[in-house]
């Protein structure tokens, strides 16, 4: 519990704190100048312990917003000093970024269920990341069970999916696809275990993929080597952009995987990167090409700041310095280059997975064989490559099947 005299000591430690974690002058002004407004304006209203409800207040009468509103545009400037004083206070540290994320909570009369599928779904050999789709789709599922008044799985009906499905109408296609998908699982796994008396095969029979998603995601190498050059690697933040985007234009990484990179993940005297493909789980090691390795070491020398995640290549640009949690920072990076570059993308994905469909397009174009493409995608079968090659109008009879003399 803090107190309203106690908050210009509080203050002055949290700065210093900031101040060695390396946030720049004009932010450090900033949080002063907002706790020291708090300050007077708890003075002001005689209230002696300082408590998130007080906070609250404060900014809806001293600036008319909403605190809890994470999406504000003061959310920088006023919302978060408010939010890392309480929190330096009571751990001594703070966290990086305070965007409020979804959460579910699991229904108690599906608690045995959900137990003993993600029992099931952990002993699959599959990524990390796969794992934890399979187990969100389904729990979102159970929570929308609840809510619609159904108690037990056997009054499920083929109509109560497809309502559910109705509902995610503004998802992405590609989100519901993959929803379909992991529901049409959880429901085998049910039937096989007569929780349920219809299958997810009888369900979905048939779950297309949107074929829009794999024509339109190219760049030619003139695009990419135009993307490229706009970035401006004099700079630290231009040394990290211009490397990670190396690795997603000339290895086919995928987002995620560059962002979870680690120094003991390149051989720098054989020449290798291997890494543990998130998707999948499966080990894939590529050449460290000239292209990736001299970014990679001119990033690592003269543009990344020392972090508290020292194993981790790819650190945040800003203060504190940590890994990458999540992939839209990459994703911007990309469209930014892009729009620096002038390239056009209306009509096309540009986001880094875009980069990774033209490399695979790109090397079928330069006659390279579709089983080392698919060695380099990571694919363990190269019918899930075909699928990042319908762009290549001139290859399209390589992976196409003959038509039968009738």
């Amino acid at each position: 519990m803090m107190k309203t005299k106690d908050l210009p000591a509080v203050t002055s430690a949290l700065i210093e704190k900031m101040r060695s974690d390396g946030y720049s002058q004009a932010r450090l002004e900033d949080t002063t100048w907002i706790l020291e407004h708090f300050g007077r304006y708890c003075s002001k209203q005689g209230i002696e312990v300082i408590t998130v409800p007080v906070a609250v207040e404060f900014v809806r009468e001293s600036f008319g917003f909403d605190y809890y509103n994470t999406t504000s545009r003061f959310q920088t400037v006023l919302r978060r000093p408010l939010l890392i004083l309480f929190e330096f206070h009571e751990f001594g540290s703070y966290k990086k970024t305070h965007q409020r994320g979804s959460t579910t909570q699991i229904p108690l009369i599906y608690e045995a269920v959900y137990r003993e599928f993600v029992d099931h779904v952990n002993c699959m050999p599959i990524g990390r990341k796969t794992r934890e789709r399979k187990i969100w789709s389904f729990t979102k599922y159970l929570e929308y069970l609840e809510k619609s008044g159904i108690t037990e799985l056997s009054q499920i009906r083929h109509d109560t999916v497809h309502e559910y499905i109705a509902s995610l109408a503004s998802y992405a296609p590609a989100t519901l696809r993959v929803t379909r998908t992991n529901l049409r699982e959880a429901y085998d796994w049910m039937f096989e275990k007569r929780y349920v008396p219809f299958s997810g095969r009888q369900m979905f029979p048939l779950i297309r993929k949107d074929p829009r998603s794999k024509l339109l995601s190219y760049y030619s190498k003139d695009e990419i080597q135009q993307l490229l050059s706009c970035v401006d690697t004099q700079t630290p933040s231009g040394k990290c952009m211009y490397a990670a985007i190396c690795l997603l234009a000339y290895l086919g990484m995928r987002v995620g995987d560059v962002i979870a990179l680690r120094f003991c993940d390149i051989d720098w005297e054989k020449g290798t990167i291997s890494y543990a493909q998130q998707k999948t789980g499966n080990l894939l090691t590529l050449p460290l090409l000239d292209e990736v390795k001299f970014p990679l070491i001119d990033y690592i020398r003269n543009g990344r700041h020392e972090s508290a995640d020292p194993e981790y290549i790819f650190v945040t640009m800003y203060a504190p310095y940590t890994r990458y949690t999540c992939t839209s920072s990459m994703f911007r990076m990309v469209e930014k280059c892009m729009q620096t570059a002038g390239i056009r993308y209306e009509g096309r994905h540009h986001g880094p997975h875009s980069l990774r469909h033209s490399l695979a397009t790109n090397l079928l174009s330069e006659n390279v064989p579709i089983s080392a493409i698919a060695n380099i995608m990571g694919h363990s079968s190269t019918r899930t490559t075909e699928t990042y090659l319908t762009v290549d109008e001139t290859h399209l009879k390589e992976i196409s099947l003959e038509v039968p003399n009738v």
